[in-house]
């Protein structure tokens, strides 16, 4: 495996640039603990769900008048078995707090909510502890600064009865757009994580901005939505953590537009299938110089790009129904970013998960997926132009990693979930002469 000092600039600027992209909201827990709050919901308060239960009626009483309460903690735990400089084992984790307020319950504002969700995250990367980068990290959970943030703080307004929806405030595009399920712990497979990839200045959770967002039921089955938000690179600061605004000098707009198409052919054989564009303005610097070569690899100048334009495809779809009321699910996903300016130019994703895989395990989970992360193919280009104009200074020409995940969600009680799983990347980082990586990790859900 050659390193030379210019090939170590380029890793180190690869995984900046990833690391800044990194995020993520956790699995079933946390999908749980986020989904949107209701008044149909309200007064359907379940016990059973939470370790604290129903704190002496108080939680059943405040649901009834539309107030829901929600309380959670997720790790990850990962061991690198192979690859890496050493064997490590890393710990990452997010504590989440979220209010729901069905005004119209609350004060009679028909069709009106509130939100408020804080998260805080800890620990340690794997990828970095092992010094074993990765385009896409492998523990989910880890990502955008061990700190507090205020993840949403938002008004919502259903109108024209639920046709159409507006929604305002600090929010993030993750919680309206290229949602997928969230099942597994390498970051490939969890569309709050995966989707910042679509643009570095898609701010997922825990991160969020000011923004507005705008949903439209055509039908039952076809929805646009399209939202905007603010691009202030000050969002990523560990310092704009719990402030309603973000401070700072630089400032673009996101545009989020998706078309939604829901299908159902009976049985509980449902479908999901979306499809978005994005586009971004705040200006980037590009990943390639004007001579053609990785910018920093020689004295001539970058240019600044002051767009950057994506796509994404999701497609989700249960296959199957089973005994216990589970069944097959399978999905697919593709983000393709811009590959002027983002280090992982392509995001490619499929696999399935079982729900109730036994009969005597009726809520448990078995998942597999393979993805495919792409280096920016105009880097790669850049990569191989400078090694035949200096051979004597070569760099890794780097291309696909391709991350494989097994796992078990194995479900205590319904307020209590453990995850074991085993990952396995080949060319890890986009390098073919690095050696193949595998990863055990062990997920834990817990909701208050």
């Amino acid at each position: 495996m050659h390193n030379t000092p210019k090939d170590q600039s380029y890793r180190t600027a690869l995984v900046q640039r990833s690391k800044k992209n990194a995020s993520v909201i956790g699995s079933t827990i946390m999908l749980m603990l986020m989904q949107p709050f209701s008044s149909r919901a309200a007064g359907e308060f379940d016990a059973e769900q939470y370790l604290t239960g129903d704190w002496g009626g108080v939680r059943a009483e405040l649901a009834e008048k539309g107030v829901n309460v929600r309380l959670g903690h997720f790790s990850q735990t990962a061991y690198n078995l192979q690859g890496g400089d050493s064997s490590e084992v890393a710990y990452a984790d997010q504590y989440f707090v979220g209010g729901y307020f069905d005004l119209d319950r609350l004060f009679g504002w028909s069709g009106a909510e509130f939100k408020i969700e804080i998260s805080n995250r800890n620990g340690e990367l794997i990828n970095n502890k092992a010094d074993m980068p990765f385009l896409l990290q492998s523990q989910q959970i880890f990502g955008r600064g061990n700190v507090t943030r205020l993840t949403q703080f938002s008004l919502t307004q259903r109108l024209l009865d639920d046709q159409l929806s507006i929604k305002v405030g600090r929010i993030y595009p993750s919680a309206d757009f290229f949602a997928m399920s969230c099942t597994f712990q390498h970051l490939t497979f969890c569309s709050g994580g995966s989707s910042n990839y679509i643009s570095s200045s898609w701010y997922g959770d825990p991160l969020s901005s000011l923004g507005a967002q705008v949903t439209y039921n055509l039908s039952d089955n076809l929805i646009l939505k399209a939202g905007a938000y603010d691009a202030n690179p000050e969002t990523l600061s560990l310092n704009q953590g719990l402030k309603l605004g973000t401070s700072g000098d630089l400032s673009g707009t996101t545009a989020v537009a998706e078309i939604e198409y829901k299908v159902d052919y009976g049985n509980g054989l449902d479908g999901d299938y979306r499809f978005g564009v994005v586009r971004s303005s705040l200006d980037k610097p590009k990943l390639v110089n004007k001579a053609g070569f990785p910018s920093g690899t020689t004295d001539d100048a970058t240019a600044i790009q002051d767009t950057d334009n994506a796509f994404y495809i999701n497609l989700e779809q249960q296959v199957t129904r089973n005994a216990t009321g589970g069944g097959l699910r399978l999905f697919a996903s593709m983000i393709r970013s811009d590959n002027a300016i983002s280090g992982v130019g392509e995001v490619l994703a499929l696999g399935g998960f079982i729900n109730g895989p036994f009969v005597s395990r009726p809520h448990d989970r078995f998942g597999l997926a393979i993805g495919r992360n792409s280096v920016s193919s105009e880097l790669t280009r850049a990569q191989r132009l400078y090694n035949t104009a200096y051979a004597d200074s070569e760099v890794a020409v780097r291309d696909h990693e391709y991350p494989i995940e097994l796992n078990y969600n194995y479900v205590i009680t319904p307020a209590i979930a453990v995850m074991p799983s085993i990952q396995y990347v080949i060319n890890p980082f986009g390098d073919s002469d690095t050696d193949n990586a595998t990863i055990l990790g062990l997920q834990l859900s817990l909701n208050f």
